[in-house]
């Protein structure tokens, strides 16, 4: 520790005046006070001191109660100042504990999901500000079913983040280990009943899909209720079972319910922090604006619906900071879809590598897909173009851990397109994170970067971005007239 915390000095020394040792105080330690003794009138050395870092002044002559209470003024500043850089040490300290603890959360959830002749399904999780303690996951168990697990752990932080982990970990011995839902979630309520000191709970709701027969059987432990949304768009809420939240009684029963899926129809699981997201006005989202979401148009696959739910309730939400985390899971049930001719929807999907020869590749199909749905003259051009410079960005900037992923899906609508890209770079907003370009400027005088960027926005109507489970996720759209 410096020795030192303040210099008292007369602006007239020998060898080194007052005014260069302030350049030079800095230099040793920037967070030494600094009270200079000046001649009485000398405004301009005063000055000059001040702006060199001097925390005060006194002249001659000097009065020494004056001098008392300015050392005493400086020594107070000090002091508070050094209690603010501790308490931005210990800031720092738990952001870092936040960070590791989201870490902990997203590093653990499914980023692939099971895809069979009976079905498809996709979850996301869009962390709140805080870590809180949502979680969902995806199994394949005996005789080819399909466990779906979505849950919201009470409390925020570090401590929701470990009892979150600790649950999924005792939810997937137990789906293992036993057949039905109300046995899976009465086994993992008495685990987490021994030794559980901090009183934290899970709402939890476990269903088990079976695609041959297309039913689903669930047990629900204190949690939302799923909502199922038929091939036509139309929304209704499956019955709740009773169950109470995980981890404060033990030896409780829990009941479960079955559905048979028809073909087309999709289950949605989530937790509160879609129907709860509010606005800035504190308006929150609420169940209707979910029920009704697909009521004109219903995507065509389980990652449209639920990349859909997610885009409603972020634009819903705007720039209100979210208190909880926004999760949500769509199973679909394969079959004949059964779409209103208003709103019939179609899809291209896309895996790329990180071979540029790709580009090619998806040109082509984009191109075929175009024809097929009867695009007007000069849209294939513009969603290749910005397909063309986004995936080429990812190819060749997007320095992720391991291969390049780039997944591209363009959805087609009678009045929209939609273009959707996610790949696993480093995260990118090119909303946000690319340069503008000097479009005003001439050709030689203009920075390298950006126009390109610059250019798939002007082309787009809408472009949307965000990060999620260690993906950038970006969602265009353009109308056809």
């Amino acid at each position: 520790q410096d020795p030192f915390d303040m210099v008292l000095s007369d602006i007239n020394m020998p060898k080194m005046d007052g005014l260069a040792l302030l350049e030079q105080i800095p230099k040793v330690n920037p967070n030494i006070r600094s009270v200079i003794i000046s001649a009485y009138g000398d405004m301009k050395n005063i000055r000059t001191a001040m702006n060199r870092g001097a925390f005060d002044f006194v002249t001659k002559p000097v009065d020494f109660d004056d001098l008392k209470l300015t050392i005493d003024r400086t020594l107070q500043q000090l002091l508070e100042w050094r209690d603010a850089l501790g308490a931005r040490d210990r800031l720092v300290a738990l952001q870092n504990e936040l960070d590791v603890a989201s870490q902990m959360q997203q590093s653990i959830l499914p980023k692939r999901f099971p895809r069979g002749s009976g079905y498809e399904v996709f979850a996301s999780m869009k962390p709140a500000r805080s870590v809180g303690g949502d979680f969902f996951d995806v199994m394949r168990l005996e005789g080819g079913l399909l466990g779906l697990a979505v849950a919201d752990v009470s409390d925020k932080g570090v401590p929701a983040a470990l009892f979150m982990m600790s649950s999924r970990t005792l939810l997937k011995g137990a789906a293992i280990g036993l057949s039905t839902p109300s046995e899976v979630l009465a086994e993992v309520n008495n685990l987490l009943c021994e030794d559980n000191e901090t009183a934290m709970f899970v709402t939890l709701l476990y269903a088990v899909y079976d695609p041959v027969s297309r039913m689903l059987t669930f047990a629900n432990g204190g949690h939302n209720p799923p909502v199922l949304i038929d091939a036509d768009g139309n929304a209704s809420r499956l019955p709740l079972t009773g169950g109470v939240a995980l981890g404060l009684v033990p030896d409780l029963e829990y009941e479960q319910s079955s559905i048979t899926l028809s073909p087309g129809d999709n289950v949605i699981l989530y937790t509160d922090g879609v129907t709860e997201a509010m606005n800035d006005v504190e308006e929150e989202y609420g169940m209707e604006r979910l029920e009704s979401l697909f009521v004109e148009s219903l995507p065509p696959s389980a990652r449209a619906v639920n990349d859909a739910i997610f885009d409603s309730v972020i634009e819903f939400a705007g720039d209100a900071p979210q208190s909880d985390d926004i999760t949500c899971m769509t199973l679909r049930a394969a079959g004949q879809e059964q779409q209103k001719d208003k709103a019939a929807n179609t899809a291209l999907s896309l895996e790329l590598g990180g071979n540029p020869a790709e580009l090619e590749r998806m040109a082509a199909a984009v191109e075929e897909f175009a024809e097929q749905q009867g695009w007007p003259d000069g849209i294939d051009f513009k969603v290749n173009l910005a397909l063309e410079e986004l995936v080429l960005n990812v190819i060749t900037h997007g320095r992720p851990e391991g291969p390049v992923e780039v997944e591209v899906t363009v959805t087609s609508s009678p009045d929209l397109i939609t273009v959707r890209i996610s790949d696993n770079g480093e995260a990118f907003n090119p909303l946000t994170d690319a340069p503008e370009p000097e479009v005003e400027s001439s050709v030689a005088d203009r920075e390298v970067g950006g126009l390109g960027i610059h250019l798939v926005r002007t082309m787009m109507d809408d472009m949307r971005y965000r990060r999620e489970l260690g993906r950038n996720l970006l969602t265009m759209t353009i109308r056809k007239s």
